[in-house]
């Protein structure tokens, strides 16, 4: 929960009881005086202040030269001047008690640095009052339950919680709001950001009783609100669907790092994955988060991902099952009783398999589709249902006799879906002209959709929310003890990241399994580890010097017996030395033969801090790609769904008559490491390659651990 001072502002802003327009205006071609007229048309019923240096009175309201000259205090302050006078209107709107600035005015951080410092002098001022400021640089406001509209176009009331770093895309959304019919609880713009950020809004919307949806456009995170927005999520003790709308699927966002975990860590699926991890739901164009969002208005998630389709024309109904296949959805077969049910309904000529197909029928009978509804939805196995085709629009067949019947059966529709607690979308080809029938089903909050894609989309979506509940990762602690850590960080304070036997040190402390392993100076004591190991061994060049071991042929595989052992110790501190490397030693390892490769990295993302990350392993880590990544900490079971979803997973379970693979031993390894990368801040990175999947186990063959000396 915010604060009560942040929460105060917050209403000040979205529930106020007094507003000053700075920079009001009855030009409509002007920013100020398209706010203003839609401010006052709204239907605000507190006290309303226009501020504009000439103007006696503004569409009937008595205006004010300076809000210095305002008869008592405000809540709110929109300001829309020049940049220049911004700050001293912000000055004098906050000395008049003002608890919330929205800044419209543009010219700030998006132009230059200069700009940047003044927007944050101007946040700074703000919070010194105990007020926020929204923008600058944002397009406005809009409170349904308060009447309150200061961007400027028409807002539908609905209970869909806007907000978007976009005004063109809540323009966007406003218009889609007006074609569907459905609208908003609130709809904020954030600009630059400079002090209210999207996350801080959301928070606000997760316990805002008007709102029942949540949707965000962000372009992106600031440091560590992407980990804050999965944290409010799961704190929310009443969980509320998310939607969010962010840009970001190409390459460009992979950061550099010097493991394979870094070198794998696109931000954009990591942005994904942890969304998914935490049930926000996330889409990829305005449309399809719009529909979403309505979708989810009703609080009815799929429990199932199969999916009843009904329709008048069997060429819909083929690409609505192609799309759904795409979306993770099943359209699977009826069972035997509900067949026999349509079968009794429908003439001979209909299919009744799974799309129920009325061939006709629903032309000149449209009540045949709710009964046809009812029918799929009382089948246990269907987890929700479509109608695809020309619904709404068989009065243009049939005549206008057929206008009230149509409604009549949108109306049981709704009833339907209602009585089932099942999801119902209606896919028309008149969406758009939206004729009464579809105005019907919208009214009452059944999505009505142009696109069957959309459609199929949609219902997916709705399935993930049914899925994904806001799980309280219960990743293990290694000890009751406080465990090694890094610590003492001292004897690590020449190198940012520890060589291989001390990363192996901090792994076995924390319960992490590691092949028997030891560190030798000479060829003598090579030999006796390798005799005492028994079977073979590898031999690694260890030195601060040699951070890619294999780069210099630093590493022997395969090694048996302790002669082979102490020629290939001698031959590891033989190319140390032509490296200048004068710290060399040689770890000797016992050799792990196994039947699939995996990596397992963590690392701190900047937006969204300790993650985790599993993928298939070895020297083709990078080119295979196979990867999936969540927030640390996690737990086993989690652990197990993300070595499930990766394509070498068809391995692990069993492929041509292979015996499957036991993955808890890896799972037990991720849960543990994210663990790790959680309770200890001075570890950045962990990068374990291969780790080498048995018949008896997991087993660490390489790893690496990059320290932060700044913590």
């Amino acid at each position: 929960m915010p604060s009560n001072e942040s929460a105060n502002a917050f209403n000040a802003i979205l529930n106020p009881r007094s507003i000053a327009l700075v920079g009001a205006s009855a030009a409509p071609e002007k920013a100020g005086g398209r706010r203003w007229k839609t401010l006052v048309e709204g239907g605000f019923d507190g006290a309303l202040y226009p501020i504009h240096p000439k103007a006696r009175e503004i569409l009937g309201r008595r205006a004010y030269r300076s809000v210095r000259d305002l008869p008592g205090p405000i809540d709110l302050a929109v300001v829309i001047v020049s940049p220049g006078d911004v700050p001293g209107v912000v000055a004098d709107s906050l000395a008049q008690g003002a608890r919330g600035v929205v800044v419209v005015s543009a010219g700030f951080g998006e132009t230059s640095e200069s700009g940047r410092l003044v927007e944050q002098e101007l946040a700074t001022a703000a919070r010194a009052s105990g007020a926020r400021l929204l923008g600058p640089n944002c397009a406005g406001i809009y409170s349904g339950p308060a009447r309150v509209n200061v961007v400027g176009w028409e807002m539908r009331p609905g209970r869909i919680a806007l907000v978007s770093q976009s005004g063109n895309l809540a323009l966007d959304f406003a218009d889609l709001s007006r074609k569907t019919g459905q609208g908003f609880s609130r709809a904020v713009t954030i600009g630059n950001a400079a002090d209210v950020r999207a996350v801080d809004l959301i928070e606000y919307c997760l316990n805002d009783p008007q709102t029942d949806v949540v949707l965000a456009y962000l372009e992106g995170f600031g440091p560590l609100e992407g980990r804050r927005l999965c944290e409010l999520v799961d704190a929310a003790s009443t969980p509320k669907p998310i939607v969010i709308l962010k840009p970001g699927r190409s390459e460009g966002g992979r950061r550099a790092a010097m493991s394979h975990t870094g070198s794998l860590a696109g931000e954009d699926r990591l942005i994904d994955a942890a969304l998914r991890q935490h049930g926000i739901l996330r889409a990829f164009d305005v449309e399809e988060a719009w529909q979403a969002a309505v979708a989810l208005t009703k609080r009815v998630p799929m429990r199932s991902n199969s999916v009843a389709v009904l329709t008048d024309g069997g060429g819909h109904a083929t690409l609505f099952c192609d799309a759904a296949g795409l979306a993770g959805l099943a359209t699977p077969p009826f069972s035997e009783p509900t067949r026999r049910a349509l079968q009794a309904l429908l003439p001979e000529r209909c299919a009744t398999s799974n799309p129920v197909d009325f061939a006709g029928l629903a032309e000149r009978d449209p009540g045949v589709v709710p009964k046809a509804l009812e029918i799929c939805l009382a089948d246990a196995g269907i987890g929700g249902a479509v109608m695809v085709g020309h619904f709404g629009g068989y009065e243009k067949l049939g005549g206008p006799t057929l206008r009230p019947q149509e409604i009549d059966a949108a109306s049981a529709i709704a009833d339907i879906a209602d009585r089932h607690q099942k999801p119902v979308q209606v896919h028309s080809v008149h969406a758009d002209a939206n004729p009464p029938a579809l105005v019907a089903l919208r009214d009452r909050r059944i999505p009505v959709l142009r696109s069957v894609d959309m459609s199929a989309r949609t219902l997916g979506h709705l399935v993930q929310a049914g899925r994904l509940g806001r799980p309280t990762p219960d990743a293990p602690s290694a000890a009751a003890s406080p465990p090694y850590g890094i610590r003492p960080r001292s004897a690590y304070a020449g190198s940012s990241w520890l060589q291989e036997p001390e990363a192996r040190t901090v792994l076995e402390s924390w319960g992490v399994r590691v092949p028997r392993w030891a560190v030798v100076g000479t060829p003598e004591e090579c030999a006796r580890a390798a005799e005492s190991f028994g079977g073979a061994v590898v031999l690694k060049l260890v030195s601060a010097g040699a951070l890619h071991k294999s780069d210099i042929g630093g590493v022997l595989l395969g090694v048996k017996g302790p002669d082979r052992a102490a020629a290939g110790c001698s031959e590891l501190l033989a190319k140390a030395e032509k490296a200048s490397l004068g710290d060399a030693r040689v770890l000797v390892a016992a050799m792990v033969q196994g039947r699939v490769e995996l990596v397992v990295g963590a690392f701190r993302d900047p937006q969204f801090g300790p993650a985790i990350m599993v993928g298939a392993g070895g020297v083709l880590v990078e080119l295979l790609d196979d990867v999936s990544f969540r927030l640390a900490p996690v737990s086993g079971a989690m652990a197990i769904e993300m070595v499930q979803e990766l394509r070498v997973g068809k391995l692990l379970r069993g492929y041509r008559g292979a015996a499957p693979i036991d993955v808890s031993p890896v799972a037990a390894l991720i849960a543990r490491v994210s663990a790790m990368m959680s309770e200890c801040p001075e570890i950045s990175e962990i990068d374990l390659n291969p780790v080498i999947l048995a018949d008896d186990g997991a087993h660490v063959a390489d790893a690496r651990i990059v320290l932060d000396h700044s913590i």
